[in-house]
């Protein structure tokens, strides 16, 4: 099985026509007297608009407009996976890659209205195991990290669809920038979910909605104990105080 850490070790590549994108946001506020104020907000990639609608027909439970900047909720994600699929030209390339490109560009951009030019070759390369040509992206409900992201891997040969839920919920962690303590906390966390799922971390299978059943309905498991514990632990710190 090619699992996220083996898949770090190799070199992906991708063709794609261009590395360089000019990208624009606008930000306009209605003049109608309505409460609340409604603000739109545009994006252009290489001059060609963009809609949060090509995001949205993948990831519906993300809302249906943009937001950017460092205070962008949910419809960021929006615009980081409709321009990602704007530069990738590619729907598994872009659900692989837009939480990354939300995390380094989009909620990095200017609050209000902007144009910039990205070149993407640094964040390929850093992000390169996400090129994977077998690496699907999908959104877990259940899944208490930070993306709600599962990664897995279909077998080209034999169709098998395979993810490992303990390296999933490791690899999601708050960012760290100490790397030493970020792959102490990962190692940490992986053990703490193979003590929690025992042989069954690994989910496997020969079509995507079923093994995403799966995977819901362990990581829901996952939640509930997590939130079981979290509440033992206070009740048992109220009586000892």
């Amino acid at each position: 099985m090619n699992n996220y850490s083996e898949s770090k070790t190799v070199k992906w590549d991708i063709r794609m026509p261009e590395k360089v994108f000019h990208i624009k946001g606008t930000v306009s506020i209605s003049n109608e007297l309505s409460v609340p104020v409604k603000t739109t907000r545009r994006l252009w990639v290489n001059h060609q608009e963009i809609f949060p609608e090509t995001a949205t027909a993948l990831r519906s439970f993300y809302d249906c407009s943009f937001e950017w900047g460092e205070l962008g909720q949910n419809a960021s994600y929006t615009a980081a996976l409709s321009i990602c699929l704007a530069i990738f030209n590619s729907e598994r390339l872009a659900e692989n890659m837009f939480i990354c490109f939300k995390e380094e560009f989009v909620q990095n951009f200017p609050d209000g209205n902007f144009e910039l030019v990205l070149e993407v070759t640094r964040f390929l390369n850093k992000h390169n195991h996400r090129l994977h040509p077998h690496l699907y992206s999908r959104f877990c409900f259940s899944a208490i990290t930070n993306s709600r992201e599962i990664l897995l891997y279909k077998d080209p040969e034999t169709g098998l669809i395979t993810t490992d839920l303990a390296e999933n919920y490791a690899m999601h962690r708050a960012y760290m920038p100490d790397v030493k303590l970020r792959k102490l906390n990962e190692r940490k966390q992986r053990l703490l979910f193979r003590l929690f799922a025992k042989d069954d971390y690994i989910v496997s299978g020969y079509e995507f909605p079923e093994v995403m059943r799966r995977v819901e309905e362990m990581m829901a498991r996952f939640y509930w104990r997590s939130v079981e514990k979290i509440i033992t632990n206070k009740l048992a710190e109220r009586y000892d105080n």
